[in-house]
């Protein structure tokens, strides 16, 4: 597979595009601690530069808290592959999705940054006894990426860390994406952190 960096336009379409989406979504929290007085989930659509079209599946905020539980259920539905970058990575809940994915016979790996290992060692302790597959990326000042891909076509990112304070005590926010092309531009991406990053077994 031939690997390339994603050009300048699409990082600037892509903002620009889920800006508008927020903008046009109206600030809405989608799922969060959700009651059932409340609306449900909101989808909307979006052309980015030289991007295929992407549907917003889902909008959250912290807080309220709910956010993981989202994250998770995304995780149970993946059919064929779940892919994490992860800077912090301490949320037991998305962990144990994590492992039914790899336990469900899915290609699942996952890359951390190498100097919070420290602060990741339970979720690493999870993942090395369950075997799954992941890698230790210590070529930056921090791997600071919060990705997850799932199957060929969705996009999970946003500043929320898969950590207990990004849940429960942090100000964060969570998208997940739907579209096939930004899916394999963040593949890309994804797959040139991987080559660089160490075995963490």
């Amino acid at each position: 597979m031939k690997f390339r960096s994603s050009p300048w336009w699409l990082a600037v379409g892509t903002a620009a595009a889920l800006t508008a989406l927020a903008l046009a979504l109206g600030g809405h929290t989608l799922g969060a601690a959700r009651t059932e007085a409340s609306p449900p989930p909101i989808t909307a659509t979006a052309q980015v530069a030289g991007v295929d079209s992407v549907q917003v599946l889902y909008v959250g905020f912290t807080p309220p808290v709910g956010v993981a539980k989202e994250l998770v259920a995304a995780i149970d539905r993946a059919q064929k592959e779940v892919l994490v970058q992860a800077y912090g990575f301490t949320h037991n809940a998305i962990a144990q999705a994590v492992i039914r994915a790899h336990q469900r016979g899915l290609r699942v790996a996952v890359l951390l940054d190498e100097k919070s290992d420290h602060t990741n060692r339970y979720v690493i302790d999870l993942f090395r006894g369950a075997s799954v597959d992941m890698r230790l990326d210590g070529k930056h000042a921090i791997a600071h990426n919060k990705v997850i891909l799932i199957d060929s076509d969705i996009v999970v990112t946003g500043s929320f860390n898969f950590t207990n304070s990004a849940e429960t005590r942090n100000a964060e926010n969570l998208l997940i994406l739907r579209g096939a092309k930004l899916a394999t531009a963040y593949r890309d991406n994804w797959q040139q952190h991987w080559q660089h990053s160490k075995p963490g077994f």
